[in-house]
């Protein structure tokens, strides 16, 4: 499967054969890696697609021109793609994928070198962490996210405006009136034949409590609803003021809201802003389905150096669950909630944050325990981290919700702070 595309300068001091034997002796990692040669100097090898990221292979010296030309072309710097400059320890690679980095960031451009070993081997985790960072990227700028209401009232450092989203993270937010979403809600309930109901998932339960059928058809019609939403809008993930749910229909989305994060559309909580920004943006960077989730308790042991935080939220993807009940709402006793079970093992958290979202918090953590405790959100996990990344929550939070997605993928979320911050 090819991942990415690469092409190569080299001086034209170096004659084709001299070119190809010290390219040949890189060419099979790549090509491992996911690679495909697209060029070699001014000769195409095959057509450039647009939808993969494009390398610099730095063969030799003497091609910082070359290579910043090939960059105006990209647009790279304008686009805010991030140069990635492969070089290897000879013919003054190195040398001059530094001279060329330096002018991409002298003109507030993004990028990083990634070298090969003397016999032609470049790090396979690095390279790959690389890749996946450079389609994340890519996929942001593609991203078109609704905000279904305004951020809940109470979100008053989590509701920033669009301009700042697309500044910082190349993405599109979408303002969609509340109204138009319970326009639709009524529409679906007025016709003859109304949304089918979930049967595959209230078979799957382990238990059916508070809630009942009607509260079953009134989630199944509020999920018809926002898929609506999110076709008409080409959405690749949403963020509902779910809260106005219990107030106007006495109903909530929390089941609409798992069940299109599993089909692959993002959907976050309460209007927030930060959060769905981390939701969508670990999916496209991990290709995992994340949960969003209230702290409800942190607790640090000193003298371990470990933290334990138990989060909590009434909604949550069922296929990151081991199993799951359905019950009512959690602050309401409204409609149907989603009250999982999260398997052990580990897990990384991750908040974004700050006036302009220049800020991301992020830790490896794993899963100690999920208990069912009454007086707090349906869905519950106790997590295990470093004491210094929960004294970061207490005493620095971004805000009041935290990503949480399955393994451990902290080198990958450093490897785009790198690019992101470059």
């Amino acid at each position: 499967m090819t991942l990415f595309q690469y092409a190569v300068v080299a001086s034209i001091l170096h004659d084709e054969k001299q070119k190809q034997e010290l390219l040949s002796k890189f060419e099979q990692a790549l090509i491992e890696a996911g690679g495909e040669l697209q060029s070699v100097g001014t000769h195409t090898l095959c057509p450039r697609n647009t939808n993969l990221p494009l390398f610099i292979f730095v063969l030799t010296g003497g091609t910082e021109a070359e290579a910043m030309q090939l960059i105006q072309k990209e647009k790279m710097i304008e686009q805010g793609t991030p140069v990635v400059l492969l070089a290897h320890p000879f013919q003054n690679s190195l040398p001059a994928a530094m001279e060329i980095l330096a002018k991409v960031k002298q003109d507030s451009g993004k990028g990083l070198i990634l070298q090969a070993d003397a016999s032609g081997v470049f790090d396979a985790a690095a390279l790959g962490n690389i890749i996946a960072v450079s389609q994340s990227m890519r996929t942001l700028q593609a991203s078109r996210i609704g905000v279904v209401g305004k951020p809940s009232d109470w979100l008053i450092a989590s509701s920033q405006h669009p301009d700042i989203a697309k500044k910082a993270w190349g993405l599109t937010l979408i303002d969609i009136p509340f109204a138009e979403l319970m326009h639709d809600i009524e529409a679906i309930r007025a016709k003859p034949e109304r949304a089918p109901d979930m049967p595959g998932l209230r078979a799957k339960a382990e238990f059916f409590s508070e809630a009942d059928e009607a509260d079953m058809r009134k989630s199944a019609e509020i999920l018809q609803a926002l898929k609506g939403i999110v076709a008409r809008y080409r959405l690749t993930a949403l963020t509902l003021r779910c809260f106005d749910l219990v107030l106007q229909d006495s109903s909530t989305g929390c089941l609409a809201l798992s069940a299109l994060a599993d089909e692959g559309i993002d959907a976050g909580c309460e209007g927030d802003i930060p959060s769905i920004i981390a939701l969508h943006w670990m999916r496209t960077l991990t290709g995992m389905t994340g949960w969003m989730a209230n702290p409800s308790r942190i607790s640090i042991d000193k003298e371990k150096g470990t933290a334990q935080a138990l989060i909590a939220h009434c909604t949550a993807p069922r296929s990151i669950l081991s199993s799951y009940g359905l019950r009512s709402h959690f602050e309401s006793g409204l409609g149907v909630a989603v009250a999982g079970i999260t398997p052990e093992g580990p897990v990384t958290l991750v908040r974004i944050g700050g006036k302009n979202l220049e800020r991301v918090w992020f830790s490896n953590a794993s899963v100690i325990g999920s208990p069912r405790q009454e007086g707090l959100c349906r869905t519950q996990a106790l997590l295990e981290l470093p004491e210094a990344r929960a004294e970061e929550l207490l005493t620095n939070p971004l805000g009041n919700h935290l990503v949480m997605i399955r393994g451990d993928w902290i080198k990958r979320i450093e490897a785009f702070i790198r690019l992101w911050q470059s």
